[in-house]
């Protein structure tokens, strides 16, 4: 039953959870690296260390913005875009 259930997830699905472990895993990297304790990420983003300890269990649907703010916070970067074109400010 449990494969069934497994065989049944789609791709799409099974990539966006390991997406979502994978921004988990670089946040707390970032976190030991800089001594930082969840409360400081949330004293610094201005949430609750509830909210904060939520997203870290993986599941958090993570949006740009809220990737950005955690950026801003941290001082260092989550994720890194690859593209073919440089879009510069004119």
């Amino acid at each position: 039953m449990f494969e069934k259930r497994r065989k049944a997830i789609s791709d799409e699905a099974r990539k966006s959870v390991s997406m979502s472990f994978a921004i988990v895993d670089r946040i707390h990297e970032i976190l030991t690296t800089k001594g930082w304790k969840q409360k400081d990420l949330a004293d610094k983003l201005g949430k609750s260390e509830a909210e904060i300890s939520k997203w870290m269990r993986g599941t958090h649907n993570f949006t740009i913005d809220t990737i950005v703010a955690i950026e801003a916070a941290l001082g260092e970067s989550i994720l890194k875009v690859v593209c073919s074109k440089v879009y510069r400010k004119e």
